[in-house]
Order: structure tokens, then C-alpha cells, then sequence
């Protein structure tokens, strides 16, 4: 009976919950023109005293709307949005005794037709998602004044800035940054993030930018670049807005940067320039030497000293000192940009940018290698001073002949000199802690180079929807040339008797190289059905690389360096050529669109090599048949999933095929190895996307999964005196895995968010050494939580913790295996004090652990601002900063993934106190933004 009690209480209960929420509205929409209805409106209700949602609708083809099972005895607000009407709202009472509102017809106004009276314009969730775009509202992430957009991308969720600068969406890195759709000093992001102010930007949008001559076809061409798109608030594109920056601080620190910008209509005018030694970079260095062939021997890695090519369009990560935040800096850069739409058929784009990189770093190296029954050690000490200087100029013309046809011409130019100097000393150590050598090693190098590209894509419509006709030519043209020397001298413990314990290389060289190439490729896509494309494609390439270099050893006779070293001396010349045809299907419906094909492939290598008196030729011929597929699902409007299937070729490079020795340094000697085969690379990648716009939710989960046949790894040769034979073969079944998953919540009672993200990654590879094979498997993982709060509207604070975890196994000797943690929490203020006084101050723990002796470093990193604005319209700000308060920053790293064990360790910009002034250029000083994301009230 007691049951049945309860039963009966519950039942009441449940009824009277129900009774409580039987309230509802309807209503119907019409606009200004011949009261026509509004179809597909969006009808979101909101609590009236925080704005918190509570149930949304959209409009019928007749424009009605009704919300049901709303609770009674609440105030509400009824929000009513559509991309072609301004937005319209209206207050509501459920009450018990009316729980039916009936709003009738409720007029909604052209936004074509300026009103006289104040009306809502926008009111943005602060992510939503717009077909395959995602869109931030910038205005709901508050940022502290003078912030640029690299710190405004830091607050946005499914975003990544790491310290870098380098940014990352939904786990994929972002190669280009657009300004209302254009260009903005070429592809290099960093040059917008870093140098345009947050306070500028209206949306920021994330999207897959396909190239121009697949935006034709809707097929990508596997061209297409992750891509951020930055829209400007309406006032900035009519004037003149901007910002300029001077300051000098305590152990001779400077820092300046300005950026101006005068936008109106298609026109955009932007300069900007910088000059520091703070370590400020305000772009990224893309523009070095792309020296074909060996080059600028500038600093000791492993047992000495190694070779490398530098390519002028990817940022130089592998030159010591630059690509990361570690060492002492000093930089200047500027340049300007010009994008206008000239008559009405041609949108023309150019830039001009200058950068000059002094990269100074001292560092500390220690590695413990593995044999098959033993280990070794090696310890490296090592400074760099070295100075590069680039030149950049990018012209473009898209030209519209008629609304059939167009063509479109980019060409860039660029000019680079180098400067590189390199001192290691380096020991090599036996497991038991035995000397095998000792040495050191100094390099000196000069080099200068220039690099021409152009690309002309002619692009055809037809009459019938769907056909169209495609057809690009690329060329360009590299040259470079660089002098270099090299003083090394080693010490052997173990030699035979019969062997001198001492060698010494004393030698100078001139290396010379020259690119050239060129590219076709035609695409005709062919309606087929109703909702289906056919793609034809048909490409040819041809590149030529030629290098020459003469080495001379020093003549103690006269005192010249006039003894020619044939080992050293060599001339190649290769032509890499390809032919692919290709076929694809494409297909879209309501839900999902597909799209499958496949793409053969003939490619030529052949090379020619003189070394001494010893030729070689080179002859390699690979056929490929790769598949391809993307799909994509639309769960609904705000929820899909992405996979995306390719199958990819790398050829091995001349370096890697060249059957001559390398030995320039005696302590790692380098072959090349003419049976290489090409690798082939099977790749799978997968992109869920869930947006809740309107609680303010968000899932972004980004997988990619990769299967490599022939793949190309080293084979190394250890010897008794610590000398290093190395060359490259093909294994199979490496594995490679990355992934990152974002979820971002809102946090209502305290106002803000909080996100939470990990990146995970395995991988598995095969080296061998002494003959042995050695298989590498490296496990990672790194969750990270976040909070942004804003507990009031003068005060923002975010939070943040998070690991990483390695764990790598070595099948040589497991004993070896090494698992290590980096732990880093952070914590920033930004408060705004009385009387135009700002606070702001970050504070940053690493924890280093489960490391060798020495780099287990703890480090607290700590800066701080105290600033006031001032003049008219808070224009001006006066800023006294300190940087690393503590005294302790220091560059820690540990890499497992090789045929050994590393631990560096590198010295850092410490503290000094910074005193800078900063002025800001606008129209007016008014913002038609408010810095929470919500109403914003236009008059017109």
C-alpha cells in the first residue's frame, strides 16, 4: 500500500510539473514589403533576467511559429533573427492564469531599408556554424585593450595558439589568414595575427579554403588550406584605424611596432613595421635560402655537424634558433599591402614585405644511443649567432573577361641572404662512461639566393550548370649560391696504434644550385543527373635541379686554401617529371555529399652525379594508381562529420639516392642509397563538428590516421671509436596517429566558460642500427581544462591546466623505455581599475619531470602591466611591463622518437622591465561592438 502511496504522490507531482509548463506563444511573421511571410525565421525564447535559453523554433512557408511546454509565472524574451531582415524582440509574461500568447502579425524590416529609430542590429551567439564555416563572434571573447588577434584567437574554443605563435583549428594548423576575404601580406599567418588589432574584428571564421581552381569545380583538388577569415567591424572599413608602439626597458630592450590601416569599399591599404629585441616576432620566416643541394653546414646535431636545404616556402623550424620560442632574438620586418578591384573585372592584390632575423642561442645537449647489446652517450655544447635578410614581392590579377570566363596571373618574387655562425664542442662517451672522442667543430657560412614563381589559371563556365573547364600553368625558377668554411678537429681514445689519435678538417667551399620547373594541368567537370559532377583531369611536371660544389682543403705550405678535396667536390644535376590522369565522381544530397575517384601516376627521376672521378647515374620510374574520397554528413544544421580518404607518394630526394659519401664531418658519415623505392602514404582523416549556438555549446573531434609503405628511415653503423655510418632504407608498416577533441561549456553562475581539449598521437616506426632492427613506438597524450571567466564587466580571469604524457618503447632494449611528463599551468588577469588604470598579469608553471639529471627544471615564468589610456577617445596608453619576473625562464625539450634518448636544454630571454607608449589611429572612438558580445544598439 505504501507503493501505492508513492506512486500516487508521484503521479501528482509529475501532473503538476506538467501543468506548470503548459504555456506557450505563436504568432506569425511578415515583412515591410506587401506583408509577405517570412519563411525560416529563427524563433529562440530567452529568460528575461540572464538571457538563458530556453526553447527554440524556426517559421513555416507561411511564417508561423508557435513555442509550447513553456513553465508559467516567468518574464521572457522573444528573440527573432533571419539573415535578410534586422532582428526583432519582444517581452513576454507566462502567467497561470494566461499561459497562451498570441503575438499575432509581427512586422520584420528589410535590411536594405534604413530605419529612423533605434532597433537591435545583432545579437551573435559566440560560435555558430554557417554551412562548413565556423564562426566566432569576436565581441563575446574580451580581451584587454591594445590586444592583437593572436590573443583574441587564444580565448576562442576549438582554437589552439601555441607559444610559438603558430595556430591551430579543431587540431589542423592553420596556413592562411584572410581579411575580409583577401589576402593580407601573402599566406604568412602570423603578419595578421600578430600585427592587426582584436579590437578590429567583427567574426572570425574557420573554413577549408579550396584552391582557385577547384572553387570552379566544388571538387577539391587536394590544394585546400585550413583557413581563418577575419571580418572587420563596418567602421573600420571606412577610414583609417590602427595602432603605433614605441618602448625601451632595462638591459638595452627596445620594442616598436605600428600597423596602419585605410580600408574603404574593395580597397584595403595596409602598412606595418617593427623593430625589437624582445623576442617579439611579428611574422614568420618563410622567405630564407631554397639552396638546391647541400648547404650552410651552420651547426652540430648528433656526433657533428649535418647538411640541409632550405625551402623557401615553409618556415624554418630546423634552423637552430628559429622557429620556436627558445634563445634571444632581434627582428625587425615591414612592408605594405595594397588590394583593390580596378575598373570592374579585375581584383588586383599585392604586397611588399622585408624581414630581418638574428637569432642568437646557447644550448645544451645530452643523448644516450642505443646498440643492440649496449648504449652510448653523447654530451654537446653549442652556440649560433646567425642573420638572415629576405625580400618579398606578391603581385595577383584575377580578371573577369565576361561572366563566363576569367583568368587569373599571381607572381612573387623573392631575394634572401644569410649569414650563419655555428661553434659546438661535443664528447662521445662509452656506456660505462668511458671517452670515445672529443672534439669540436666551427662553421661559418655566406649564401644569397633569389626565387621567381608565376601562375596562370584560365577558368571557364558554361552555359549548362555544372560544366566547366579549367586549365593552370605554373613555373619557377631558383638560384643560389653560398660560401662556407669549416675548422673541426677530433680526438680518438681507442684507434689502432697504426692510426693517429688526432684528425683536423680545415677546409673551404662554394656550393652553387639552380631550380627550374614547370606544371600543367587541365579539369573538366561534366554534369551527370540531377545532383552529380563528373571531374576529367590530365597534369604534367617537370623540374630540373642542378648543384655544383668545390671544396679546398688548407694548403700549410703557402698558407691558402688551394688543395682540392675530390672527396668533397661533386656535381649533379636530376629532372623529377610526373604525368597523372584522374577521374572523380561528385555527388550531393539533402543530407550528405560524396565525392570518389582515382588518380594514375607515372613519375621519372633521373639524376647524374660526379664526384671526384667517379660518375653516377640514376634512373627510377614509379607507377601509382591512388584512390581518393571525401564525404561529408549533415546530422543537422549546427552538426557534421567530415572523412576524408587519399592516397599520397613522396619521392626520395638526390641526397637520399646519391651512392657518394658524405665526409664533411668524420664523426657522422652519410650515403646515399640508389635502390630506394618511393614511399606511399595511405591517409584517413575525420572531422566531427557539433555547435549548439544558442546554449553556447560546442564538440569539435579531429582524427588523422596514417599507414606508410616504404618508408624511408636511416641505417646507422656504430663503430668502436663512436663513428656513425648512416643510410637511408625502405621499411613497412609505419603507423602514425593524431587526434584532438574540444568541448566548450558555458559557465552561467560565474559567468564565462570552460573548455576542455587533450591531443593524443601514436606512432610506430622501424631504424635499424648495426644491423638490428629497432621498432619505435611513441605514445602521447595531453588534456588541458580551461576556464575564461568575467565576473564583472571591468574584470576577465582564465585559468588552465593541463599535461603531456610521452611513452616510448624500444624493441632494441626495453630496458630503455622512457615515459616523462610536462605539466603547465597558467593563470591571466585582466582588470580595468578607476580612472582609466588597467592591471593585467599571467603567470605560467612548467614542471619538467621523469628526465635526466640536470633537466628535471621547474619553471616559473611571470609577467605583469600596469597601464592608464588617456587623450581623446582613450587613444593614447602609457604601459610599464615586466617579463619574466622570477628571473627563470629556460628552454626545456626531451624528443624519443630515434635512435636515442635527447635532453636540451636552452638559454632564454630572462627578466627585464619594459616602458612603452602606444597610440591609437580610428575615425571616431566609438565601437559599435559591445566587449561582452551582446546587443549592440546602431542609430541611424
Amino acid at each position: 500500500m505504501q507503493k501505492i502511496y508513492l506512486l500516487l504522490i508521484a503521479c501528482c507531482l509529475a501532473f503538476a510539473a506538467h501543468a506548470q509548463k503548459n504555456g506557450s506563444i505563436k504568432g506569425t511573421l511578415l515583412d515591410t514589403i506587401g506583408r509577405q511571410p517570412v519563411a525560416s525565421a529563427t524563433i529562440t525564447l530567452l529568460k528575461k533576467k540572464d538571457s538563458s535559453l530556453v526553447t527554440f523554433t524556426m517559421t513555416d512557408n507561411k511564417g508561423y511559429f508557435e513555442l509550447t511546454g513553456i513553465a508559467a509565472g516567468g518574464e521572457y524574451r522573444l528573440l527573432i533573427t533571419h539573415v535578410n531582415y534586422h532582428n526583432a524582440s519582444r517581452l513576454v509574461t507566462i502567467s497561470p492564469t494566461t499561459p497562451n500568447t498570441n503575438l499575432n502579425n509581427i512586422i520584420l524590416h528589410d535590411l536594405t531599408k534604413t530605419l529612423d529609430e533605434v532597433v537591435v542590429t545583432a545579437e551573435a551567439p559566440p560560435v555558430t556554424l554557417i554551412g562548413d564555416t565556423i564562426q566566432y563572434n569576436a565581441g563575446s571573447f574580451k580581451t584587454q585593450p591594445n590586444a592583437n588577434v593572436e590573443q583574441l584567437l587564444k580565448k576562442m574554443p576549438g582554437i589552439q595558439v601555441d607559444k610559438n605563435g603558430t595556430v591551430k583549428a579543431q587540431g589542423q594548423k592553420i596556413n592562411r589568414i584572410l581579411v575580409d576575404g583577401k589576402e593580407f601580406f601573402g599566406s604568412d599567418p602570423k603578419i595578421a595575427t600578430k600585427n592587426l588589432p582584436a579590437d578590429a574584428v567583427d567574426k572570425v571564421q574557420v573554413y577549408d579554403k579550396l584552391s582557385d581552381a577547384a572553387q570552379l569545380t566544388g571538387f577539391d583538388d587536394g590544394n585546400s588550406e585550413k583557413t581563418i577569415n577575419l571580418k572587420l567591424k563596418q567602421d573600420k572599413k571606412k577610414g583609417l584605424f590602427g595602432k603605433a608602439t614605441a618602448g625601451a626597458g632595462t638591459n638595452n630592450r627596445y620594442e616598436g611596432r605600428f600597423n596602419v590601416n585605410s580600408f574603404k569599399g574593395a580597397r584595403q591599404l595596409s602598412a606595418i613595421g617593427m623593430v625589437n629585441n624582445t623576442n617579439a616576432e611579428g611574422f614568420s620566416f618563410m622567405d630564407l635560402m631554397n639552396f638546391t643541394g647541400e648547404l650552410n653546414r651552420m651547426q652540430q646535431n648528433g656526433s657533428g655537424n649535418i647538411s640541409f636545404t632550405l625551402n623557401a616556402d615553409d618556415p624554418v623550424a630546423a634552423l637552430m634558433g628559429s622557429g620556436n620560442s627558445n634563445g634571444i632574438k632581434t627582428i625587425w620586418g615591414g612592408g605594405i599591402n595594397y588590394n583593390n578591384i580596378i575598373g570592374n573585372k579585375t581584383n588586383f592584390t599585392s604586397n611588399y614585405f622585408y624581414n630581418r632575423y638574428n637569432p642568437y642561442q646557447e644550448s645544451v645537449v645530452q643523448r644516450q644511443y642505443f646498440l643492440p647489446d649496449s648504449s652510448y652517450f653523447y654530451n654537446q655544447h653549442s652556440t649560433s649567432d646567425n642573420l638572415y635578410n629576405s625580400h618579398r614581392l606578391n603581385l595577383s590579377a584575377d580578371i573577369r573577361i565576361d561572366s563566363f570566363n576569367s583568368v587569373k596571373i599571381s607572381s612573387s618574387i623573392g631575394h634572401q641572404e644569410t649569414r650563419n655562425n655555428g661553434y659546438s664542442s661535443y664528447e662521445t662517451l662509452s656506456e660505462n662512461q668511458q671517452p670515445a672522442n672529443q672534439g669540436f667543430s666551427n662553421n661559418y657560412s655566406l649564401g644569397h639566393g633569389t626565387n621567381f614563381s608565376n601562375d596562370v589559371l584560365f577558368r571557364k563556365k558554361f552555359h549548362r550548370k555544372g560544366r566547366t573547364f579549367s586549365l593552370g600553368l605554373q613555373t619557377s625558377s631558383n638560384n643560389s649560391e653560398s660560401n662556407g668554411s669549416l675548422l673541426s678537429v677530433n680526438h680518438y681514445y681507442n684507434r689502432h696504434p697504426s692510426q693517429p689519435d688526432y684528425d683536423s678538417i680545415n677546409q673551404r667551399n662554394t656550393i652553387s644550385g639552380n631550380l627550374n620547373s614547370h606544371a600543367v594541368r587541365a579539369v573538366y567537370t561534366e554534369p551527370l543527373f540531377r545532383r552529380s559532377l563528373l571531374e576529367f583531369s590530365l597534369g604534367s611536371s617537370n623540374t630540373k635541379t642542378t648543384s655544383d660544389k668545390i671544396t679546398y682543403d688548407y694548403n700549410q705550405q703557402n698558407d691558402k686554401f688551394d688543395q682540392l678535396n675530390p672527396r668533397l667536390t661533386n656535381n649533379f644535376e636530376n629532372t623529377y617529371g610526373y604525368t597523372n590522369a584522374g577521374l572523380r565522381l561528385r555527388t550531393k544530397r539533402k543530407k550528405f555529399s560524396l565525392a570518389a575517384g582515382f588518380n594514375w601516376q607515372q613519375a621519372a627521376f633521373k639524376g647524374k652525379i660526379i664526384a671526384g672521378t667517379k660518375d653516377s647515374v640514376i634512373h627510377k620510374t614509379f607507377y601509382n594508381l591512388l584512390p581518393s574520397l571525401r564525404f561529408k554528413y549533415d546530422f543537422t544544421r549546427y552538426r557534421n562529420l567530415n572523412i576524408n580518404y587519399a592516397a599520397i607518394t613522396n619521392q626520395p630526394n638526390m641526397s637520399q639516392l646519391q651512392p657518394v659519401p658524405d665526409i664533411t664531418d668524420p664523426l657522422n658519415i652519410r650515403e646515399g642509397n640508389p635502390d630506394l623505392k618511393q614511399e606511399l602514404t595511405h591517409a584517413v582523416q575525420l572531422n566531427f563538428i557539433s555547435v549548439n549556438p544558442f546554449r553556447n555549446k560546442n564538440l569539435f573531434a579531429f582524427f588523422d590516421l596514417q599507414e606508410t609503405q616504404n618508408k624511408i628511415v636511416d641505417d646507422d653503423v656504430v663503430d668502436t671509436l663512436g663513428v656513425k655510418h648512416t643510410r637511408p632504407v625502405n621499411i613497412n608498416g609505419a603507423y602514425n596517429m593524431t587526434g584532438n577533441i574540444s568541448l566548450g561549456l558555458p559557465l552561467r553562475l560565474l559567468k564565462g566558460t570552460v573548455n576542455f581539449s587533450t591531443n593524443v598521437g601514436y606512432s610506430k616506426t622501424k631504424q635499424f642500427i648495426n644491423a638490428v632492427p629497432n621498432t619505435i613506438r611513441t605514445f602521447t597524450l595531453g588534456p588541458t581544462a580551461r576556464f575564461d571567466i568575467n565576473p564583472s564587466s571591468k574584470v576577465d580571469l582564465s585559468l588552465s591546466a593541463g599535461f603531456n604524457y610521452y611513452k616510448t618503447a624500444y624493441s632494441l632494449q626495453a630496458a630503455l623505455n622512457t615515459g616523462y611528463f610536462s605539466q603547465q599551468y597558467e593563470g591571466a588577469i585582466n582588470w580595468q581599475l578607476p580612472a582609466n588604470f588597467y592591471f593585467s598579469t599571467s603567470f605560467t608553471y612548467t614542471i619538467n619531470s621523469q628526465r635526466a639529471n640536470g633537466f628535471n627544471t621547474k619553471v616559473p615564468l611571470c609577467n605583469a602591466s600596469f597601464s592608464r589610456q588617456f587623450l581623446h577617445f582613450n587613444r593614447g596608453e602609457l604601459k610599464l611591463s615586466v617579463y619574466d619576473l622570477l628571473n627563470e625562464n629556460v628552454g626545456i625539450s626531451r624528443s624519443t622518437n630515434q635512435n636515442y634518448i635527447e635532453d636540451s636544454r636552452v638559454k632564454n630571454l630572462q627578466r627585464f622591465f619594459l616602458l612603452s607608449f602606444t597610440y591609437s589611429l580610428s575615425k571616431n572612438g566609438l565601437s559599435q561592438g559591445s566587449p561582452d558580445g551582446g546587443l549592440k544598439i546602431i542609430r541611424h
